[in-house]
């Protein structure tokens, strides 16, 4: 027998069979489906800062170490990606994202997450990281 599929082994196993998808007919699709690429990678990021916030599972050294990979994306961030975006706003390239966001609003976005971002990161590493590395003569 095959403990992974119960059936003896020499029997060839089964094709998997089709699953049925649900039809979804004429109903609109919803206006949100599709989200940005850019705001995409800064929730990315924001699940980076999650682990440095992280006191049950990460351990401390890790934590600051998570702190470093925030400030590092976010610099590779601003140098690639909105860089890129403040070029085609210079250039007049007006095009929405696939979200509908126009290079301006896009833009806007982009910098207040990063500044809540910014300030939840100050926020972690002041009030929790620094402090707890401090006890431990670090």
């Amino acid at each position: 027998m095959d403990a992974a599929s119960d059936m003896p082994d020499d029997q060839p196993a089964r094709p998997p069979q089709p699953v049925a998808m649900p039809q979804t007919g004429d109903l609109p699709l919803p206006a949100d489906r599709y989200g940005d690429r850019e705001l995409g990678w800064l929730a990315f990021n924001n699940r980076v800062l999650d682990l440095a916030k992280d006191k049950l599972r990460v351990p401390l050294l890790e934590r600051a170490r998570f702190l470093a990979i925030f400030s590092a994306n976010l610099d590779e961030f601003f140098m690639v990606r909105v860089a890129g975006l403040k070029r085609r706003i210079d250039a007049g390239v007006a095009v929405p994202s696939a979200n509908g966001m126009g290079p301006r609003e896009l833009h806007a976005a982009i910098l207040t997450r990063t500044h809540e971002l910014v300030d939840e990161q100050q926020e972690v590493y002041f009030n929790a990281v620094a402090p707890e590395l401090a006890a431990q003569g670090i």
